[in-house]
Formats: structure tokens, C-alpha cells, sequence
């Protein structure tokens, strides 16, 4: 599963309209997409009809709630385009998380559970660099950079690139660049020569296909359908099927952890044949328990045996399929899981960690 996402602090780049219609694209190459509405002006959902108002749950649960995954959100469009829509509350949630460890890994938790579902994920961010953008580059192995050609986008093409090597310098996780000109009229010399500028700059990271300029979008939008549900569109669908196959074609030159790495980095506990795995690393302990609704929130919990001399602590418990939370106890202190993002408040204003079976 190949993750994007759609960013640009910039409004007025058309990042929604990009979103929107090459997750269309790429169902149409009969790939299975989901497409995340990360910004809380929902006009990604909006833009396929999707009203926050007339769904249960949105991106705002999926973030907050440990309980809420991607299945109990995403909206059926199609055979090939799934939707988790947005809704205006979500601008709450930076305020809301504030403190909060491993807030900027809340998406990445989540999508990580997904597994082989879906070959695609597209999210589409807001038009600003803050805890939600965060999300989408933590859970994203590739950034979609829309930029319209005037001289503004590249100061702030420039800018961004900034962003995303602080990003990998303070948390090690890489996001390759793709650089896409968009909004294009190109029979302006102006447009072709932002264009020249552009691939004098950023050569490889600028994408060979382009995306025109055309009322048509606006079109689209108005009728709550990609560029593909709009007649006389021939050229503009094209155009994103040939960006949806320069991307299919191309392999992403970054390389993550595999699945079992992220599920152990974001959910502590890992799932194994013989049960549940729980592991703690503590070197300077000399005693590590276990407890939680398991063991009726014993004190004296499952002992966790040392292994080896290396400081992590583990143990492996028979666990019927449902949720439990649980902490651990360190020479007598408890404590939560410090590798699992799932968490919930208990009755002493507390936090439990949150294993979902």
C-alpha cells in the first residue's frame, strides 16, 4: 500500500481538486483507493458529495477515538474509491491533543491496521503546516506537492521543501517529493517559463505529467463528482490518467519499516500465533509486571521475564479477540504503554493504554 499525501500550504492550488480526481483516476486504472479528508473545510468530501452532517463518524473520530479504525469511518464510492470524510469540528483536534504523546501519529496508527486492503491512500491535507499536516506526513511515504505557476508558489514551494527536511531531521522519517504543476494554461510564455524554472530547480522531483487549467473542476465540484463523472471532459480525464500511470510505474525510491514494525511502534503489543505479545523496555528495572482488565487490575498483575541483558522485558498472554486496557508496573510504579498511541482517560483522570484484538 502506497500512501500520499496531498499538501501545500498555499490555498488556491488546486490540492483538493488533485486529491479528489486522481483518487478517481486510479480507480479507473482499477486500483483500490482510499481517499482521507484531513481538512476541516471538507471540501474534499464535499467535492463527492459527501455532507459531513449526514455521516455517523468522521476524520475527527478516527484521530480522537482509539476505538474508531479506517472500516467504521470510510464511505463506499464505487468499486474502487472508498472516502473517510471530514467534517468543520476536526480544526479542534490540535487544541484537543495538545500534550498528548504520539499525537502526531494518530492517522499512521490507524492506517497501519488497514494492511493489504487498499493499493492506494490519498489525503488530502489543509492549506496550512500544523498537527493535521503532521499526520498526513507521518502517515504518508510520499508528498504530492500541487503548485500553480506564479512567482508566490515557488517562494513557498521553497518553504515547504524546508518543512519536510526539518520533518526528517527531527523524526527520521523521510517523505519523497513529487512535484506537480497544476492549473497550467500553456500557451502563456509566463506559464512555460515558471515551468522551465520549476525543472531548473527540482528536476527529478517535478512529475512529468501536467494538469490544465478548466472551469470544468468547478464543475465537478458543483455536482459532487470527480473530472470522470463530467461529459466533454476527454482531455482533462487523460491528463490525470497519465498522472495516475506515471505514478503506478514509478517506485517509490524510500523505503519503510514493514507492517509488524509499525504495528509494534504504534501499538506496542503485537498479535502472534501463540498470543498476545506485550514487551517493555526497561533496562534499569529490576521488576516489570503486567496488569490490566485481564488480570481484574491486580497489583501483583504477569510477571514479565527480562530478555536477556539487553533491558526489554516481555510476556505473552492468551487474549480473547476484544478491547482491554492495561498499564504496567515498574518497581511498583504504573505506568502506560510508552510504544502504544491508543490510550483512554480512567476514573483517576489517568491514562490506560488501549489494546484492540
Amino acid at each position: 500500500m502506497r500512501t500520499f499525501a496531498v499538501i501545500n500550504q498555499k490555498g488556491g492550488c488546486g490540492k483538493t481538486t488533485v486529491a479528489i480526481n486522481l483518487a478517481a483516476a486510479l480507480g479507473e486504472l482499477e486500483k483500490k483507493v482510499l481517499l482521507v479528508d484531513l481538512d476541516p473545510q471538507c471540501h474534499a468530501s464535499l467535492g463527492l458529495d459527501i455532507p459531513y452532517d449526514s455521516v455517523e463518524h468522521t476524520t475527527y473520530d478516527l484521530l480522537r477515538d482509539p476505538r474508531i479504525m479506517v472500516a467504521d469511518v470510510a464511505c463506499e464510492l464505487g468499486d474502487h474509491l472508498d472516502v473517510v470524510p471530514s467534517s468543520p469540528v476536526l480544526s479542534a483536534v490540535e487544541q484537543e491533543l495538545a500534550g498528548r504523546e504520539g499525537r502526531e501519529m494518530r492517522l499512521a496508527s490507524k492506517l497501519a491496521r488497514v494492511g493489504a486492503e487498499y493499493d492506494y491512500v490519498i489525503i488530502d491535507s489543509p492549506p496550512s503546516v500544523g498537527l493535521l499536516t503532521f499526520n498526513a506526513l507521518m502517515a504518508a511515504g510520499e508528498a504530492i506537492i500541487p503548485v500553480e505557476p506564479s512567482f508566490f508558489s515557488l517562494q513557498g514551494l521553497e518553504k515547504l521543501r524546508e518543512t519536510l527536511d526539518l520533518l526528517e531531521s527531527e523524526t527520521k522519517h523521510a517523505v519523497q517529493i513529487r512535484i506537480l504543476v497544476n492549473n497550467i494554461e500553456k500557451q502563456t510564455t509566463f506559464c512555460r517559463e515558471i515551468v522551465s524554472e520549476l525543472e531548473r530547480r527540482y528536476r527529478d522531483e517535478v512529475l512529468d505529467a501536467m494538469i490544465s487549467h478548466s472551469v470544468r473542476y468547478k464543475e465537478s465540484a458543483m455536482r459532487g463528482v470527480s473530472i470522470f463523472g463530467i461529459p466533454r471532459s476527454d482531455r482533462l480525464q487523460w491528463e490525470y490518467l497519465t498522472l495516475a500511470r506515471e505514478l503506478d510505474e514509478k517506485t517509490s525510491l524510500i523505503y519503510t519499516e514493514d507492517i509488524g514494525g509499525w504495528m509494534e511502534r504504534l501499538h506496542g503489543p503485537r498479535v502472534l500465533r501463540e498470543g498476545v505479545l506485550f514487551t517493555l523496555d526497561a533496562p534499569g528495572a529490576a521488576n516489570v509486571r503486567l496488569t490490566g482488565e485481564f488480570t481484574g487490575w491486580s497489583s501483583e498483575g504477569l510477571h514479565m521475564a527480562r530478555d536477556g541483558g539487553d533491558g526489554l522485558w516481555k510476556v505473552t498472554v492468551d487474549l480473547e479477540p476484544g478491547e482491554y486496557e492495561y498499564r504496567f508496573i515498574v518497581d511498583g510504579v504504573w505506568i502506560k504503554d510508552p510504544r502504544n498511541v491508543d490510550s483512554v482517560l480512567n476514573e483517576f483522570g489517568q491514562e490506560n493504554s488501549l489494546l484492540i484484538v
